[in-house]
């Protein structure tokens, strides 16, 4: 079995059958004020696009930057209009301030403290950030401007492994969060499969505006039966 990456953002009418499971992880997605962030992939571009409803409550793509390090992102969070974005062993900040030109503005190596854990997530803190993850756990302060924040490792306890496993949901991180809410409305990510050809079936995956029903592609695979 084969499994080809493809590309997305791009209008389309809404598929029409409802995968019953994901082929890959789903996308990660999070509110920012009046709108959302969401991780989409254009071409070699493996990107954080910055998406808006328009005045029929569409989904809108209104700024892209595309990831510094090619890697799996394991989750986003945010401090302000900073969203930090945790892709295995390196943490990359990126400035939402101007909505149509988000840029990076810092990137920052973690070391890999601990055999590989199941788990991870973000723990917020009123001056810091928990970064605990498969092989990393670190504490990154954010107090002030990035350029500012700080990173240092965490002992990795007994405890702090428990505390990791308890904040992954396997079933979450393959068919999507739930409801995101945004000002004006509720984005949700969703899945579709068609069969295109004998021992091929095409998986896409859709973020779709609940109060509208609208929808935009984020990413599609063609998986291949042998």
């Amino acid at each position: 079995m084969r499994r080809t990456p493809g590309f997305a953002i791009f209008p389309c009418a809404v598929a029409l059958v409802l995968a019953a499971a994901a082929p890959t992880p789903a996308a990660q997605i999070m509110g920012l004020g009046a709108n959302a962030v969401m991780e989409s992939r254009r071409g070699d571009c493996h990107a954080l696009s910055l998406v808006a409803l328009d005045e029929r409550k569409r989904p809108v793509i209104r700024g892209r930057v595309c990831l510094r390090k090619s890697a799996a992102l394991h989750y986003l969070t945010r401090r302000g209009d900073q969203v930090v974005a945790v892709l295995w062993n390196q943490v990359e900040i990126y400035s939402f301030a101007d909505p149509r030109r988000p840029a990076l503005v810092r990137s920052i190596a973690l070391d890999e403290t601990h055999p590989s854990w199941g788990g991870g997530g973000p723990v917020h803190e009123p001056d810091r950030l928990l970064i605990l993850g498969t092989t990393v756990s670190a504490a990154l302060t954010t107090t002030g401007p990035p350029a500012d924040w700080t990173v240092r490792n965490l002992e990795p306890t007994d405890e702090l492994r428990r505390r990791s496993e308890g904040l992954y949901d396997q079933r979450a991180r393959e068919q999507g969060q739930g409801a995101v809410r945004i000002e004006g409305g509720v984005f949700e990510v969703f899945w579709t499969e068609k069969r295109t050809g004998p021992g091929a079936i095409e998986h896409r995956q859709h973020l779709r505006v609940v109060e509208s029903g609208a929808t935009l592609p984020i990413d599609t695979w063609l998986e291949t039966i042998d």
